[in-house]
């Protein structure tokens, strides 16, 4: 049977956020935004994106 002492489940608790926390940066530095522009025509909207295939 494993017994755990309040140090060790804090220490288990810590390394759980830690991980979160280095995913979550992760993510956050892997989205970019792109510049675009709409353009109203009839009651539609066309959105030209100035990006070339070799940047997607």
């Amino acid at each position: 049977m494993i017994i755990l002492s309040k140090k060790r489940i804090y220490i288990m608790l810590s390394m759980v956020m830690v991980a979160v926390l280095a995913f979550s940066f992760k993510v956050a530095d892997s989205e970019k935004t792109v510049q675009t522009m709409s353009l109203p025509v009839s009651n539609k909207v066309i959105v030209l994106d100035a990006r070339s295939w070799n940047t997607r």
